[in-house]
């Protein structure tokens, strides 16, 4: 919740002091942004489609290109080892039912985003601009794992495997298009879809059909929101 008050609040102080004229190059802006996150490849194995949330600060270096710097906070829950079966060593197969496995993935990349075309008067109401978006950055990420049944013991099937978690700061990539549109002067809306891809790993969970996964990768589908003011 602290968050979203203080998203509200950032929003309109940018808000004000975006309206007066218009944004112009070597204007700034920020904004925030909802993504749609799509795990693909092994990074899809582990974990089903979950949102992320953050905050973009620009900057207009030309007519052609903003440069952009974001910070995004994501998690994903009920991860694919709660439900996926082991083979016990009687030959059947079993769950773990105090299994869980949940994920926190933050960002702070850097993006270039580069204007094809434009229709309309930069920066005024009822412009728009479709774009190329590269960047890199960090990723950081944090896999946490509990309550799986240790597939190796005889008897009664009660004795747990140790709690694990792999976590690191990765470097990642990402490239995708958008389109910009500025619904008044200098308020846009940011429609964007990007692939991502982090130097980071998954251990193997053989047992539960999960082969080592590296890199991560995943899509992000997001809509946003980027208010301009001119920094003279």
């Amino acid at each position: 919740m602290r968050f979203f008050r203080v998203l509200g609040l950032v929003t309109l102080v940018v808000m004000v002091s975006a309206w007066p004229a218009n944004a112009q190059e070597g204007s700034w802006g920020v904004g925030a942004f909802a993504n749609y996150n799509v795990p693909t490849f092994g990074f899809g194995d582990w974990y089903g489609n979950e949102t992320k949330f953050g905050l973009t600060a620009a900057y207009v270096a030309t007519s052609n290109v903003t440069v952009e710097v974001e910070f995004h906070r994501g998690s994903f829950s009920n991860g694919a080892l709660e439900s996926l079966p082991f083979t016990w060593t009687d030959g059947k197969e079993k769950n773990s039912p105090n299994a869980k496995s949940d994920l926190t993935l933050n960002s702070f990349l850097i993006n270039g985003l580069v204007r094809l075309s434009q229709r309309g008067e930069p920066f005024e109401a009822g412009s728009f601009a479709p774009y190329v978006a590269v960047g890199g950055g960090f990723y950081r990420y944090k896999n946490d794992v509990s309550g799986l049944l240790w597939p190796g013991q005889t008897g009664e099937l009660v004795e747990e495997l140790e709690p694990f978690t792999d976590q690191r700061f990765s470097l990642g990539f990402n490239a995708g298009v958008g389109v910009e549109a500025f619904v008044v002067d200098n308020v846009s809306v940011d429609i964007r879809g990007r692939y991502n891809m982090m130097i980071g790993t998954f251990r193997p969970m053989e047992d539960w059909g999960l082969k080592e996964t590296f890199p991560l990768q995943m899509l992000d589908i997001g809509a946003g929101f980027k208010f301009y003011f001119d920094a003279n």
